[in-house]
């Protein structure tokens, strides 16, 4: 009982710290394609990206989030990306499988503007053996699965100088699960919308400074601001991230072999969290350019 009331206490503080549903990540502008369909293919390369992050390290069952994504240049203008995301937290796993489809329209000789359109599904499965219970709680006599539809668009400008995105990875509303007096009852996951912006300011031909922000809104519940700086020197990215009353982070990202970077990140919290848990949170982080 200890465990479950630990683990609900932790998952509550999460929604209000996060403000959001979706997996979250602090190397986001790394792989922003999970987030924004538009930035599928922007690049003049295909990339492919695996991240993991685990969420208050060293505590059980606490959220933990893999992913895997690929993103390419297509004829035509068009770029096409997959992403394949799995949450995890305590008796609840999700999975979020999605195609990308973007078109650039080259607005002039700096200035390149990317619609994109993100379509797939999320498999839920809630698996209540593992809370422990005791079998005459109706709640938790039966696991429960869950398909929801997702659909997602997003606009991403990008200019040599700086960047803007505003996306919604999903536009339909999804089931989950909790308790109603003693019945279950399906909840609702409502929209996420991310508006992203950076300027780079370049130093010299090898030292670049990219400051940025980022605000996610989610409908009912609070929203959360990301301020950002990251500094570039040659194949070396080193920066901070401060997530407002939330937490702040510090991550890099290098070369470790050709065409392979390795990123990391920590994070400190400073929400009401840490009267709970005062455990940082980690995420690791693969690209590979092909």
């Amino acid at each position: 009982m200890k465990k479950i009331i630990y683990i609900v206490l932790l998952c509550c503080f999460a929604q209000i710290s996060f403000a959001q549903q979706d997996a979250n990540f602090t190397l986001y502008n790394y792989n922003m394609n999970i987030i924004n369909p538009a930035y599928a293919g922007s690049t003049s390369f295909k990339e492919i990206s695996l991240n993991y992050r685990s969420q208050w390290v060293g505590i059980n069952d606490a959220p933990n989030t893999q992913a895997l994504s690929y993103s390419s240049p297509l004829k035509n203008n068009l770029g096409i990306g997959i992403s394949i995301v799995r949450d995890q937290v305590f008796v609840l796993q999700e999975t979020d499988i999605a195609l990308d489809i973007s078109y650039k329209i080259k607005v002039s000789e700096t200035y390149d503007i990317y619609f994109g359109v993100k379509a797939g599904g999320s498999i839920i499965n809630i698996d209540l053996n593992k809370a422990g219970a005791n079998g005459s709680d109706p709640l938790f006599s039966e696991n429960q699965s869950f398909f929801n539809p997702l659909f997602g668009a997003g606009v991403y400008l990008k200019h040599n100088d700086f960047y803007l995105s505003i996306s919604t990875p999903n536009f339909l509303n999804g089931k989950r699960y909790v308790k109603q007096g003693n019945a279950p009852k399906a909840a609702v996951d409502n929209l996420h919308m991310y508006y992203g912006f950076g300027y780079h300011f370049k130093v010299s031909e090898e030292f670049k400074i990219t400051p940025g922000i980022m605000y996610r809104n989610t409908e009912g519940a609070p929203s959360s601001v990301d301020i950002n700086t990251t500094l570039q020197f040659k194949t070396i990215d080193a920066g901070m991230n401060y997530r407002i009353d939330e937490m702040y982070s510090v991550f890099t990202m290098f070369t470790i072999i050709e065409n392979v970077k390795f990123g990391a990140a920590y994070d400190f919290t400073t929400s009401k969290v840490n009267q709970i848990n005062d455990n940082g949170s980690m995420e690791v982080f693969l690209k590979f350019y092909l």
